[in-house]
This record gives C-alpha cells, structure tokens and sequence, in this order.
C-alpha cells in the first residue's frame, strides 16, 4: 500500500473511532393558553419553564400524560410505570414511542408553598426514541390544582 494512502486511510478510522453522533436539539415551544383551551387541557399538574425562558410552559406534566409542543403539535406521553409522584398528581417520567421526559427537582434547589400552588426548581430531560437526549434545561416548576 502507498504510504500517502495509509495516511489517509488512518486519519478516516482516526475521525470515526470514540465519535458519537450528536443528537439534534429540539426545538420545544411555549404550550400556549389558546392549545390549552382548543386541547382541553385543564386538570391539577404542573408546568416547567426553563431558566431565562420567559413564562411560556414548555412541558405540561399532568396525571397521566405529559405534554411538549414541536413544529406547533402538541405531543402527548402517557405517564411512565417507574414515574415518581410529583406534587399535585403530576409525576416525573413519560414516555412515548417518539420521546419521553423526565422531570426531577434539583437537589438543594428552591422549594416553597404559595397558598395551593408549590413552587421547586427543577430539571427538564427529553429523550428521543434511541435514547439519546434532544433537549434539556434547568427551570422553575409551579404545580397548581386547576
């Protein structure tokens, strides 16, 4: 083999050894009050905005489904079996076929009680169907009966 090949042939294994193909980053959107009203969204759970993220909801953790808005198209995930209790029957998996989310306070963050609304930082994980995370974000969390 010619020298200058195995070069080039070393500096291609070279680039594809240890890689990891990045996942794209989601693109979530605010679930707005009118996708509440038109889906019929009411019920006790709570609402994740991330850091910095002005006050829209980007993910609705409910009873038993939660909800992300991409490409404006709410996407609905039922609640997970291993999902833990988070107040006001919201819990901390979904999952569905496409994605699936996890949200979990954040060890020694903020937690307090504002009358019947709890408020917690939290974070926010979503995972494509491979597994591989597509989004995720420090927030606030405010739990409410609706």
């Amino acid at each position: 083999m010619h020298k200058g090949w195995a070069m080039v042939l070393l500096a291609g294994l070279a680039g594809c050894s240890g890689s990891k193909v990045e996942a794209p980053q989601l693109a979530l959107q605010p679930i707005s009050y009118f996708d509440v009203t038109q889906h019929k969204l009411y019920g006790s759970g709570c609402n994740f905005v991330p850091a910095g993220g002005g006050m829209g909801a980007l993910f609705m953790a409910m009873q038993t489904r939660g909800l992300i808005k991409v490409d404006d198209h709410l996407v609905d995930m039922p609640t997970a079996p291993d999902a833990a209790a988070l107040p006001n029957g919201a819990h901390t998996h979904y999952a569905a076929p496409l994605y699936a989310a996890s949200l979990t306070p954040l060890a020694g963050g903020r937690h307090k009680h504002l009358g019947v609304v709890s408020v917690f930082d939290a974070h926010l994980v979503i995972n494509d169907a491979r597994g591989q995370s597509v989004y995720a974000a420090d927030g606030e969390v405010q739990c409410k009966p609706m």
